[in-house]
């Protein structure tokens, strides 16, 4: 028995996933744990189907054991997104290897990388380029490419930075852990182009949100309604047109620059979100962190949240990860498909288990249609042969 341990977010699902799961299981491994973005996601945005939805596609495409990764995690910058998804897959205590697709197929530059990152997360070079004006990654990436142009190539492209931060947390978490790159050849992130069969997840986004046949890209179409950031428009504006100055310094990543800024921008007018965002977006401050500033301040998300993952509930499983759940004598969280024995377990997984709740209704809300509204304590999960 050989467990792998993957980090998704399957929004959605598509060809690309099934092919790194296939070279995983070509890798060696008898079985498969995916921990997978709940109802936001990690570059600011709602998922685009319902957890439970992309859970069972996931199920019957090749994964065995599907776990939330629930907000605010799922939606946060790339450090804490990638810590806590590998706390929960160390936390089985039975997961061997971790596979991930990334641009970079060479695990022993992606390691070096992760030795460097360490190293220079404090360093002088980092916070120059912080007080000049960069992002982070962007200051980091810089720092790196000043020790050679192969560390700087590497820390160029997105998913490489999160195969390191993934890396970074597992060397700490699960020392024993091994690492699988699976090189993404086809298409690139946030590609706004197809190739044969496979597409990025934002291309194929778009082919749903403007009601294309999005098809040939996924194993196998949604049934459910889609849903889009596009449609909390109304939502997110009022929430910014409304946010006091201690809700916003409270929100994780926010400084008082930040909220300066945010003042600022909302006493010029604001005619909607997305706007805000776009003129809120800097050299120093991406898209994705404005956004995901957004989701937080809509759905409560303060600075003190961001704690370890007190549990893993378990979404979708078939009989290997059955099989995983009964041979995981190591365990060190608790895990269970049942929401209410969950946060029940302490004050931080009730927490949490709030925050993911207002993150279902937000995403339930991001509809043209009526909304739906869901009971997450008797959502029924999916379970395969």
């Amino acid at each position: 028995m050989l467990t792998a341990g993957v980090v998704a977010e399957y929004n959605p699902f598509h060809k690309g996933h099934k092919y790194q799961l296939e070279m995983t299981r070509a890798a060696g491994a008898t079985h498969v744990a995916a921990v997978m973005s709940g109802s936001a996601v990690q570059r600011g945005d709602i998922a685009v189907f319902s957890k439970y939805e992309r859970a069972s596609v996931a199920v019957r495409n090749g994964v065995d054991l599907v776990i939330e990764l629930p907000c605010p995690y799922s939606c946060s910058n790339g450090e804490v997104f990638a810590r806590s998804a590998v706390e929960l897959l160390a936390g089985l205590g039975a997961v061997d290897m971790l596979s991930f697709g990334c641009e970079c197929g060479d695990v022993s530059l992606l390691e070096r990388g992760a030795e460097i990152s360490e190293e220079l997360k404090n360093s002088q070079s980092v916070r120059d380029s912080l007080s000049e004006g960069l992002s982070y990654p962007m200051a980091v990436a810089k720092a790196a490419g000043e020790q050679s142009a192969e560390l700087s190539e590497l820390f160029s492209k997105p998913n490489n930075t999160l195969a390191v931060e993934y890396i970074k947390s597992a060397k700490k978490l699960a020392p024993n852990m091994k690492f699988l790159a699976v090189s993404r050849n086809s298409v690139g992130h946030d590609c706004d182009t197809a190739q044969g069969e496979f597409a990025s997840a934002s291309y194929i986004r778009g082919l749903i949100c403007a009601e294309e046949d999005y098809g040939n890209f996924v194993p196998e179409s949604y049934d459910g309604r889609a849903y889009s950031l596009g449609n909390l428009d109304r939502i997110l504006t009022y929430k910014i047109m409304t946010a006091e100055y201690d809700e916003l310094i409270d929100l994780p990543d926010m400084n008082d620059k930040l909220v300066n800024r945010f003042i600022s921008l909302r006493e010029a007018g604001v005619t909607s979100a997305a706007e805000f965002a776009e003129n809120f977006k800097s050299r120093d401050i991406t898209l994705a962190r404005i956004r995901r500033m957004l989701i937080h301040l809509a759905i409560g998300v303060r600075r003190e949240d961001i704690f370890s993952v007190p549990y893993g509930r378990i979404l979708a499983f078939n009989e290997r990860g059955r099989e995983m759940l009964a041979n995981a004598e190591n365990r060190t969280l608790l895990y269970d498909t049942s929401l209410k024995k969950l946060e029940r377990s302490s004050p931080q997984a009730q927490r949490i288990s709030q925050l993911e709740r207002n993150a279902v209704r937000l995403q339930e809300l991001a509809t043209e249609l009526k909304p739906e509204f869901s009971n997450e304590y008797r959502r029924k999960i999916s379970i395969s042969r």
